[in-house]
């Protein structure tokens, strides 16, 4: 079971791989659409990284982000996954399952909660809902 600091460890350190994964894909977007959708749901993701890193550090508790070597290894994942096709629709189609992995760990991460902090519970079902819906706006530019 999950405590109130180790869900919220968990919604920052997705937010903050979210972000990063954006920024990794975002220059290489050939669509001003897809820019801007991309766009829209990184500030999606900073605004909740930002809500847990505030909950945490009222708890006394330090945010701890994506690994430098998780990034890493994110980065040349998705260095090799662009050498298929630089195409819109491969950086949806990438994002999408990213937001998919998301989806299925944060509802996993919800159904073993333990804390009785509806502040943490409705942040985390915040980050669940953002996933579904960034999925779903992807889907158009497959």
């Amino acid at each position: 079971m999950l405590h109130d600091t180790e869900l919220l460890q968990y919604v920052y350190k997705t937010t903050d791989m979210g972000c990063k994964g954006i920024q990794s894909v975002l220059d290489r977007a050939k669509s001003e659409n897809l820019k801007s959708t991309l766009t829209q749901q990184q500030r999606e993701y900073a605004k909740l990284r930002d809500e847990a890193r505030a909950i945490l550090e009222s708890k006394r508790e330090k945010p701890k982000g994506v690994s430098p070597v998780s990034k890493l290894s994110a980065d040349m994942m998705t260095s090799l996954k662009m050498m298929t096709g630089r195409s819109d629709s491969k950086i949806a189609e990438m994002t999408i399952q990213g937001n998919q992995l998301g989806i299925t760990k944060t509802a996993k991460h919800l159904n073993n909660y333990s804390g009785g902090d509806e502040t943490v519970r409705s942040l985390t079902k915040k980050l669940l809902e953002t996933e579904e819906a960034n999925a779903k706006q992807l889907q158009r530019f497959l």
